[in-house]
């Protein structure tokens, strides 16, 4: 039997099956226009809510924007971080030398293609070891276009790899902890064959696309994978805009 961790967010739990599969990513897909990016950050904040420790691996753009966005859904990135429930590991800051003496806020030094992934690698065990035993861990990556664009195809590959073999090999077993982990996508930043293979290795995935017509601004959600043996593919249709009149000529 597969083992679930619930989100906290009933209509997501129901959707992907019965929650996130114990050790899984759930994809986040997206397009230009969409709010799926909202989603994600719900699901994080609701997660943390019941008592998940976070970790959020920032690699887009400097924290003060990241912060911008996590007030968009209620999440004080600030108070849970002193209370213990968080810890940001600033890829984007490290590569581009923006020093940071929060101390949730973990940075590489001297940052260079070769030697980062080792040493994020080291990173995950220091985080690990200041979460208590059989704690739930959620991880949000923020976002995956950035890996792409920031720091390369090859780089990108090599980390998420490096990341899984991590976790499976001894992050999880030494400690016990169950980590779950939500990944965010605008896919229209990256090449189709990009998204092929991210979408092949998540285990879940929900998918917005947006449209617009008469109506405004709407956006249909899929949810067309689930490793979650009781998963049915689903899809829902919501209306995001309203028509306004406006007279600027």
């Amino acid at each position: 039997m597969i083992g679930v961790v619930k989100t906290g967010i009933e209509e997501i739990d129901s959707a992907l099956g019965g929650g996130i599969v114990d050790m899984g990513n759930l994809l986040i897909s997206y397009d230009r226009r969409s709010l799926g990016w909202i989603l994600g950050l719900k699901i994080f904040k609701s997660m943390i809510d019941q008592g998940a420790i976070g970790v959020i691996l920032n690699t887009t753009l400097p924290i003060s924007k990241l912060i911008l966005r996590t007030r968009c859904v209620g999440l004080d990135i600030e108070k849970e971080a002193k209370a213990g429930r968080l810890y940001i590991i600033d890829l984007f800051g490290s590569k581009y030398g923006i020093p940071d003496n929060r101390p949730y806020v973990v940075q590489i030094q001297n940052w260079s293609d070769d030697t980062g992934i080792p040493k994020l690698l080291k990173i995950y065990s220091t985080i690990a070891s200041k979460i208590p035993k059989n704690s739930i861990i959620v991880g949000l990556a923020a976002n995956l276009e950035g890996l792409y664009h920031e720091f390369g195809k090859q780089t990108m590959d090599s980390l998420i790899r490096a990341s899984l073999a991590s976790f499976e090999k001894e992050i999880i077993r030494e400690n016990k902890f169950n980590i779950v982990t939500v990944s965010l996508l605008n896919r229209d930043a990256v090449p189709d064959y990009v998204t092929a293979w991210l979408y092949s290795l998540s285990d879940q995935i929900i998918e917005f696309i947006s449209s617009t017509n008469n109506s405004g601004l709407e956006e249909t959600i899929l949810v067309p994978k689930s490793l979650v043996p009781e998963f049915k593919p689903r899809h829902y249709t919501i209306k995001l805009s309203e028509e306004h009149r406006i007279q600027i000529f």
